[in-house]
């Protein structure tokens, strides 16, 4: 890595992959993903509402349209990791949420002309086997757990590709502002609409959503949008996805989480896809 902008995304690739124990743990004591949503971001918000509220009345209009639909597929991102979480493990479920890598570049060939190089086809197909030795049961099923984790992925490669052509002539803490309002929004009016019940906020609960919220969302995010300004959107994608390699680690460190053969195989097998897609 070369500048600025991929030490940034690395850094933040490190600390969201911490995130996927504290979001599991949550899950374990019974918060739905709704809650977790909501209160992640609810802690992000005023988090960098406390550093930056004299730059809220001076986010542009473009700038809360650009950041409102970012948060839109923020929001069904982190609802469908969050659920996703709750039928699978933390590995699985960084692994198959982070292949943006393989993803950006198709959609910004659909999306914005840019035909990928050989590589990603290739890594596509690489993914592909990778993902299906991961996620598929014994009777060649994929579970729930894992289509909700790729649904994440496609969700994340959206919200990657736009930022990346949306935000040129944007301000980067702006963008991170507005995004994270939005999804803060969002989740409210889900908690709201659902009504169910919020289990008693307990010390360890309470300190996995600052965690949660302070580092993995609202300086995750400032990372991401200030490092993707300098560096493209795929190989942004490539350095985020290593979250997951933070993620594995953790996991069986603090989770106790054991792969199987298949499984490590399939880990092995998306992660070399990733890199490939990186070579140009």
């Amino acid at each position: 890595m070369k500048n600025k902008g991929d030490w940034l995304l690395l850094l933040a690739a490190a600390i969201g992959g911490g995130g996927f124990i504290s979001l599991k743990y949550l899950l374990d004591w019974g918060y739905s993903p709704y809650h977790i949503i909501f209160g992640r971001f609810l802690v992000a918000a005023c988090g960098m509402g406390l550093f930056y509220f004299r730059q809220i009345p001076q986010i542009t209009k473009r700038e809360w349209k650009t950041g409102g639909v970012l948060g839109a597929m923020l929001a069904a991102m982190f609802l469908l990791l969050t659920m996703g979480l709750q039928y699978t493990t933390p590995s699985v479920n960084a692994f198959l949420s982070n292949i943006p890598a393989v993803i950006v570049p198709f959609l910004c060939w659909g999306i914005f002309r840019k035909r990928p190089d050989r590589n990603c086809f290739i890594a596509a197909g690489m993914t592909g086997v990778g993902v299906a030795m991961l996620s598929l049961t014994a009777d060649f099923r994929i579970d729930l757990g894992a289509a909700l984790s790729l649904g994440a992925a496609v969700a994340f490669s959206l919200q990657m590709a736009f930022l990346g052509n949306l935000t040129e002539d944007c301000d980067a803490i702006h963008i991170a502002l507005a995004e994270n309002i939005a999804v803060l929004a969002i989740a409210a009016a889900v908690v709201l609409l659902a009504g169910k019940a919020i289990p008693p906020l307990t010390l360890p609960a309470a300190g996995n959503f600052i965690f949660l919220g302070a580092f993995c969302t609202a300086l995750y995010f400032i990372l991401q949008s200030v490092g993707q300004r300098i560096t493209p959107p795929s190989k942004a994608a490539v350095i985020i996805t290593s979250e997951s390699i933070f993620a594995a680690v953790i996991s069986a460190l603090v989770y106790g989480e054991r792969l199987s053969a298949r499984g490590l195989c399939g880990c092995a097998l998306i992660f070399l896809a990733i890199l490939l897609a990186e070579k140009r």
